[in-house]
């Protein structure tokens, strides 16, 4: 005879059928998705940090490097040394072409004047000219003065005249040399002091503090100042960006309080921040060259899933025993 404890033990005995498990799979998966949506998880975060590419204002050579691998810098640091042989030779030039210019100017001023004297001069002989003209072209005398003469002192007159006219024309010319001189002058003097910012930047300096990072620099490197020779991470704020599915997003916005739980620190520690941002939108589509069309890239063959987008974040409660290095990845909780 069968007995109700033989019946629970016999059920119980009993393999789960399929469809009972994709059932409870399937119950999982749903009740997981919704209690992500309503506490807004992600597992999808890093740590960012400001950072400072460090490059050259000027193409050199690597003479001295003063830096390694975690190294803590002040703003101003000397960080490394270019050869500063050419740009030497450089503000030489610049300073010889400045002074050059700088005399001929003063040259050019001098000559003025000397054309100025002329001109007093030139109109003093021709004034007197004219007195001797009018006191010989005079009634009570003129008969008595020979026409020979009269006609010398206007031929005179005129030439003499002819002079200061000349002289004035000359020292408009002058005057506009000058200001050409003046103009090259200014020119020089800021080619002179580009040449002197240049020389400077052959010392490189640290723009903010900072840690040093990935410093592999050998003495006798050229380098330029289109390219980067080492990373100085700022020191400041440090930030999480979390990667949500737009579809856990609904009402997030700035001000909205987060917990971040770095991975390397998982159970030790976690960090308060706040969402400084609403969510950052992202480059979905790709402009087909000389056609202009956008494309639109696919990113499962079979589906398209929610698009992630990044929420930035703020750590409030940094702290030294437990830093946070750029790139650390870490679980991300948004609280509103």
């Amino acid at each position: 005879m069968t007995t109700p404890k033989n019946n629970v033990k016999r059920a119980s005995m009993q393999k789960p059928k399929f469809t009972t498990i994709v059932f409870l799979i399937g119950g999982l998966v749903i009740l997981g998705y919704y209690l992500l949506g309503v506490f807004h998880f992600t597992d999808n975060g890093f740590v960012v940090q400001l950072s400072t590419p460090i490059a050259p204002r000027v193409s050199g050579v690597v003479t001295e490097v003063h830096v390694k691998n975690g190294q803590r810098v002040k703003a101003g640091d000397v960080l490394v040394k270019l050869d500063p042989t050419s740009y030497e030779h450089k503000l030489q030039s610049a300073v010889a072409q400045y002074e050059q210019a700088l005399i001929s100017h003063e040259v050019s001023v001098q000559k003025i004047k000397v054309s100025e004297n002329n001109l007093l001069a030139a109109k003093a002989a021709l004034d007197t000219l004219r007195g001797q003209f009018n006191a010989k072209d005079h009634p009570g005398v003129r008969a008595g003065v020979p026409q020979i003469d009269m006609s010398d002192l206007r031929n005179k007159i005129k030439a003499q005249n002819n002079q200061v006219e000349s002289l004035k024309v000359q020292i408009d010319i002058d005057r506009l040399q000058v200001q050409m001189q003046e103009k090259q002058v200014h020119a020089l003097k800021a080619a002179m002091l580009n040449a002197e910012t240049e020389l400077k930047y052959t010392s490189v300096i640290a723009p903010v503090d900072g840690v040093i990072e990935n410093v592999f620099l050998g003495i006798g490197t050229h380098v330029s100042s289109v390219s980067g020779m080492f990373t100085l991470i700022n020191d400041g704020a440090t930030y999480i960006q979390a990667n949500y599915e737009e579809t856990e997003l609904s009402g997030v916005k700035a001000g909205d309080r987060a917990t971040i739980y770095p991975r390397i620190y998982l159970g030790q520690k976690s960090f308060e921040g706040v969402v400084v941002a609403n969510p950052f939108g992202v480059s979905r589509q790709m402009n087909t060259p000389l056609s202009g069309s956008p494309h639109v890239a696919t990113e499962n063959k079979w589906l398209l899933l929610p698009q992630r987008l990044p929420v930035i974040i703020k750590i409030n409660d940094v702290d030294e025993k437990y830093p946070l290095i750029n790139g650390m990845s870490a679980y991300v909780r948004l609280h509103n």
